[in-house]
């Protein structure tokens, strides 16, 4: 294995003819399905990586130093919604490997039950806004396209695997 190039976010690592990228923040990580009693709760973020297009995404982000993934879960939608929540509102709902072909991540996924009476700030400025879709919605953005983000499609299919839940919920 050679590192080919590496910043405080990842490195690209060489290992034969084979390159991949590890995000040693990742471990610590979590993407947020947020739920109301009607709606779930998206960011809409500005992706450089595609061109700045905006994308309808579930807030995630990187754990900070030794914080445990449920906490980077509660801060990551606070900064990125403005919701604060308590740990009781989080359910972890499993793990994801976002593209095992290159990524040596692992991210945590969590569902975050709220009331709008939790939001008590606006975004942060890495998103352009939040957006509250209906439960009875979600299907059809995904299946026409609108949802695209391997985590929040991850999050989704964890939490409708779940015996409890309902596809339409």
């Amino acid at each position: 294995m050679i590192e080919q190039y590496s910043n405080p976010w990842f490195s690209v690592i060489k290992d034969g003819v084979f390159h991949y990228v590890i995000e040693p923040s990742s471990k610590n990580g979590a993407v947020v399905l947020v739920e109301t009693h009607d709606s779930y709760i998206f960011v809409i973020i500005p992706r450089i990586a595609h061109g700045n297009e905006e994308q309808i995404e579930a807030p995630r982000g990187y754990g900070q130093d030794e914080q445990s993934s449920l906490e980077t879960a509660m801060r990551e939608l606070y900064e990125e919604t403005g919701y604060l929540v308590d740990s009781s509102q989080l359910e972890k709902l499993g793990t994801v490997k976002p593209n095992s072909a290159i990524l040596a991540s692992e991210v945590d996924v969590y569902l975050a039950q709220v009331n709008e009476g939790q939001r008590v700030k606006g975004c942060d400025s890495e998103v352009n806004g939040i957006i509250s879709v209906a439960k009875s919605d979600i299907r059809g953005m995904i299946a026409r396209g609108e949802i695209t983000d391997s985590f929040t499609l991850s999050a989704f299919a964890l939490l409708w695997s779940k015996p409890s839940i309902s596809v339409e919920s």
